[in-house]
């Protein structure tokens, strides 16, 4: 009589070391074996390395089982929140779970997994997007308000490049309730912080629309076409930049030249500011107000 059905878990020695362990419950190892030689096991810690094979412990609190991990080039490895990973990268004291196969002919447990997590691996590549919630500038930090983890807190480096549209900004650029369309770098699980190694900020495209400006002329660099100005238009300084092609008029809006502009006048010129830099615009018009 077959007293063991198939898929019975017949691995007795887990019964016996599991004994009044209810306190490990969390923390004890799992081992599953079935008649059909199908593993499974949680929690087995890693207790040294040779190669691609693993030496590694089943534990109950005092008590513990050997294992051999033969891992393969077709075993699948992941961190714990499964990004993959190889075998170089687990480490003596790293806690894995494992599904696969005993090894035949074995008389100890060997395995040969199909499937390894390392669940002691809480630090993954991740691309975080959202809204700036906060900003610490001492800390060189902010708050990303995002759908995957709720408030995280994105830790920069004076090297890591923020782009916004097709400009390279500083820091001290980033304001409360920018959009930021990707945080990417290393993600810590336990902490909810993420290691920025590139954030890429939303840029408003309306603000690139041609348009009128008016301001004050503060210098002209060049009397003929082409030629670049430089106009205060509410505080900002912005250059102009005009082609051969770009229409010089008075104020009869009559064709003019250069050479009758003077500083101090006030101008008014239509073009799209660059998107490559906010103070700088392609006009191609500009008219003299003053005469």
């Amino acid at each position: 009589m077959n007293l063991f059905p198939k898929g019975f878990l017949t691995f007795v020695i887990i019964a016996a070391f599991l004994s009044p362990s209810a306190a490990f419950a969390g923390t004890a190892s799992e081992i599953h074996l079935t008649a059909d030689s199908a593993f499974s096991a949680k929690r087995i810690t890693v207790i040294q390395k040779a190669g691609s094979n693993l030496f590694a412990r089943a534990i109950w609190g005092q008590a513990f089982v050997r294992l051999t991990v033969l891992v393969q080039k077709s075993t699948v490895i992941t961190k714990n929140h499964g990004e993959p990973m190889t075998v170089a990268d687990i480490k003596e004291g790293d806690i894995l779970d494992i599904e696969g196969t005993l090894a035949s002919g074995a008389d100890t447990l060997m395995i040969n997994p199909t499937r390894i997590r390392d669940i002691s691996l809480e630090r993954e590549s991740q691309t975080l997007s959202g809204t700036v919630a906060s900003i610490d500038r001492v800390g060189f930090s902010f708050v990303l308000s995002n759908k995957a983890f709720g408030d995280t807190r994105i830790l920069l480096s004076a090297s890591t490049p923020i782009g916004k549209g097709a400009r390279s900004i500083q820091f001290a650029d980033l304001s409360v309730r920018d959009k930021v369309l990707s945080a990417s770098g290393v993600y810590d699980y336990t902490t909810n912080a993420l290691a920025a190694s590139e954030i890429k900020v939303y840029q408003d495209k309306g603000i690139f629309t041609p348009r009128n400006f008016e301001g004050t002329l503060k210098s002209v660099a060049g009397t003929t076409l082409p030629a670049m100005l430089t106009v205060t238009v509410k505080g900002t300084d912005y250059n102009v930049y005009l082609t051969p092609q770009s229409s010089v008029l008075k104020k009869s809006k009559a064709a003019t030249t250069l050479s009758r502009f003077v500083v101090g006048d006030t101008v008014r010129f239509h073009g799209a500011i660059r998107q490559s830099n906010l103070t700088e615009v392609d006009a191609d018009v500009v008219r003299d107000l003053e005469f």
